[in-house]
């Protein structure tokens, strides 16, 4: 039969282990920011490499025909 002092010292052994997870998990946000911060770079990068790979957009289209000049109004000054 298990006594009182080996039960507190398997729940601090217990509540040592659960301090120590944390601490680990705390120590991985520096990690977790360098890995976003790479992901995101190189998804705009992908993004960059595509728009560069569509090339420039086509010029518009000069429709043949004649010309009109252009309409220039002088409105009276009030």
């Amino acid at each position: 039969m298990r006594t009182q002092t080996d039960n507190e010292a398997r729940a601090i052994e217990h509540l040592i282990a659960q301090i120590d997870s944390i601490d680990q998990w705390r120590d991985r946000v520096g990690r977790r920011i360098v890995v976003l911060f790479l992901i995101v770079f190189v998804a705009a990068l992908a993004l960059l490499v595509w728009v560069v790979r569509q090339g420039p957009p086509p010029a518009p289209a000069i429709p043949e025909g004649p010309r009109a000049p252009a309409v220039l109004h002088n409105f009276p000054r009030r």
